[in-house]
This record gives structure tokens, sequence and C-alpha cells, in this order.
């Protein structure tokens, strides 16, 4: 409480000074935590992908021979081959690598193209949608091949209008007969790994192997991993499983590539294909170090204004030294003012980036290119779940301590080696 009534009293007294901190501070937090939030869209866990940290993919292959090198998502048989029953894995679900666009319409209307994906019903207990109506796929419906499909809520008000059901509907995905078992809420585009308009069971709607190389088709397989399993141990076990596949196809000349996967959602978005190993060390040392340059600058100019308010209140540290503080006190009691003052200035400059953000996060955020195809998903923004979190507000509380310590440490050490008489009487405290 002495602390925020010092705050108080150096705000009234020393407005200029104390409000240029905070400024300062608020203009480092908000630089920072603009890049912070926009790459941490990519991480955060959030509906539907609330299991997001556990969530891997086994992006694609890479298959070699003599001949030629080709690459892309996987058939059926290889993604099964190299994914299934993993040790330290929960569920695995076989899904379309991309939802593509696709024609869509009701019996006897003009087709429309819109975003389908193809997948099973494991694929709705590793991702958490919210069914507004009606139920995910069955196993035995998948298996059976029925053609049934869970549209978003927009795309079946779109076709159908605002009715009160739609389950039980009929539409044609490229002139196939589907009925509507599900509607869940809208995606938010920036969710590339579950955004689509239209979901089918992959097996009604037969995802083929490719014509030319025939282990690569159009699976992505998605793991979802136990609590506590080590992506390093899951990983071993399906580099084993490359190199059986290597030892068993000898004979026909070709071999797969392993590229160290399956894939964190990061690695996945990074610019790395499915024929390159993705690293991620250049990324984030340049990152670390636009961080660092960010709280080094804003902390010379800080120290400044630090110094000079410690001036103001050298015959106050005097008496405080005479009376028996020490200087470790003193210090400690300066660097907690000033982090008062910093967490301030943070709290504005990280409500000034979401607001930033949200409101043009669309000059700047990859909404993930030719997946986009209305008007409406290039206006969308992030909602707040995915710019505010836990992990936000804890790199605020680091960063503002970071630049406290840079910013007031040193002024506040040499405020403390002030001598009592000196201070007292005026003499040489301005040196």
């Amino acid at each position: 409480m002495n602390y925020i009534r010092q705050i108080i009293f150096e705000m009234r007294h020393q407005p200029l000074m104390t409000w240029l901190s905070v400024a300062g501070t608020a203009i480092a937090i908000f630089l920072i935590m603009s890049d912070f939030m926009i790459n941490n869209i990519d991480s955060v866990s959030v509906a539907p992908e609330s299991k997001r940290s556990r969530i891997v993919y086994g992006y694609g292959g890479h298959t070699h021979s003599e001949k030629n090198s080709n690459s892309g998502f996987l058939s059926f048989e290889l993604a099964r081959e190299l994914y299934s029953d993993l040790d330290g894995v929960e569920a695995v679900s076989y899904s379309s690598g991309d939802p593509y666009p696709i024609s869509v319409c009701l019996p006897g209307s003009i087709p429309e193209n819109c975003l389908v994906r193809q997948t099973d019903e494991v694929y709705w207990d590793i991702y958490d949608y919210d069914f507004i109506e009606g139920a995910p796929f069955s196993k035995e419906e998948v298996e059976s091949g029925v053609p049934i499909a869970i549209m978003t809520r927009s795309m079946a008000e779109h076709f159908f209008g605002k009715n009160e059901t739609y389950v039980g509907r009929e539409i044609l995905v490229e002139n196939r007969p589907y009925r509507i078992s599900g509607i869940v809420a809208d995606i938010n585009p920036l969710m590339s790994n579950t955004l689509s308009d239209v979901f089918v069971s992959h097996v009604s709607y037969g995802l083929p192997t490719s014509s030319w190389v025939t282990y690569l088709g159009s699976y992505q397989p998605i793991l979802l991993l136990k609590e506590g399993t080590d992506l390093k141990h899951v990983r071993q076990q399906v580099e084993t499983r490359y190199n059986l596949f290597n030892k068993h196809h000898e004979k026909e000349g070709i071999s797969l590539i392993y590229h160290e996967q399956p894939w964190t959602n990061e690695e996945k978005n990074s610019d790395a294909g499915s024929n390159t190993t993705p690293d991620l060390t250049m990324k984030h040392r340049s990152r670390l170090i636009g961080y660092l340059i960010l709280l080094i600058i804003p902390a010379i100019n800080l120290s400044s204004m630090t110094r000079s308010r410690m001036r103001q209140r050298v015959s106050e540290i005097g008496l405080r030294r005479a009376f028996g503080c020490s200087r470790s006190r003193i210090v400690l009691n300066l660097l907690t003012e000033n982090f008062i003052i910093s967490i301030i200035g943070g709290i504005i400059g990280l409500t000034l980036s979401i607001i930033f953000i949200v409101s043009f996060s669309n000059y700047f955020i990859d909404y993930n290119g030719w997946m986009i195809n209305t008007v409406a998903q290039t206006m969308s923004r992030p909602t707040l779940p995915m710019l505010f979190s836990w992990r936000a507000f804890a790199a605020v509380m680091i960063f503002c301590f970071l630049l406290n310590i840079l910013s007031a440490g040193i002024p506040a050490i040499k405020a403390s080696f002030i001598n009592p008489a000196e201070a007292i009487s005026g003499h040489n405290v301005h040196k």
C-alpha cells in the first residue's frame, strides 16, 4: 500500500516524468506483445483446437527413387502403416490434408464453391467443435460409407435460410446427395486446421491414392498425444516405421525420407513443405533478438527518466539511510515502486496491442492464402481468447520485470549509495 501511495505522490508532484515512464513502458510492451500475440495465434489453445498443445500432424510423405523424387500428403494405406497404434498416442484421425473448394448446392439449384473437409469419426474426439444441432459421425456410419455431412451454421443458413432445424435436410456435394447430420458453430478462419464449411465422411467421399505416385494421396494423420507423452518418443516410433518401410521396399528402388514427423502446429505452419524438415531455430532466435532490442532501447531512455526521478528524492533516501535503512532495502523499495509503474504501462500496452491487432489484423496476419474464398472470411478478426491468455499475461509480467531491472536497476543502486549527510544537505547529490 505504501508503494501505491508513493506512486500517487510522484504522479502529483512529478507528473511529466512519471507519465513519460508509463508511456515509454506502454510503447515497448505494445510493440513486443503485438508481435508475441500474432505469433502466439498458431500455438494458443482455443476451441475447436483446445487440445492444440497435444495435437501433432503427420504432414505428408517424401518418396525417393533413382528416377525421381515426389512429396505430398499420404495414401490411406501408408498413413495407417506409419501412424496407427503408436505408444503414447490417445487417438489418430485420418483426414484430408486441407479443405478443398468443392461444388455444393441444394437439389435443383446452381452449385457454389464451399470448403469441404473429408474426415472420420475420431476427428470429432480430437477437436471440440460446438454442435448446435445433431451429432458427429459415428464409427459405423463412417465404415459403412453412409453419405452424411456436417455444416457450419452460417453455411446452413446460406442454403436453407434461418430455420429451426437443419438435420435431415439434403445437399449435393459434387452432385452426390448427402444428408445433414449435424450443425456446428462457425470457425474462425485463423484456425486453419479446423476451418471448413462442410465436413463429409472420407469413406463416403472416397479420397483416392495419387494416380502417379503409389504411396501418396490426400490424407494427413492427426494425432492426439496422451497427457505427459514426450513427442520425441512418438517420433522415434515413426522413424522406426519409416526404416521398416524402406527395408521392405528396397527391391522396388523406392524409399521414404524421414523429416522428423509428426510435426507440431507451429512446425506445420512454418515454411517447410512435405519434402523438407522444419527448423524453427532461426525464427526463434530472430524473435528473441527483436524482443531484446525492443527492451534495451526503451530501457536506456527510461533509465535516464528514472534517474531524474531519483534526484528529486535524494533527501528522502538520505533520511531513510540516516535512520538505519539498509541499501538492499532501499534498492528493493525503489525497484518495487518502479515495477508497479512498469505494470501500469504494461497493462496499457497490452490493451493497446489487443485493440490494434483486432482492428488491423487483416493487414498483417496470414489468412492461409488460397483457402480464403469469401469476403466475410478475409474481414474476420482474431477473437479475444486467441489473443489474451495466461501465457500472454505471464509474458507481460516477464517483459515488465526485465524492463524494470534494465531501466531502474542501476539508478536504484546508485541512489542507495548516496551519503546521508550530503543527501540531507543537498551537496554533491547531482554528480
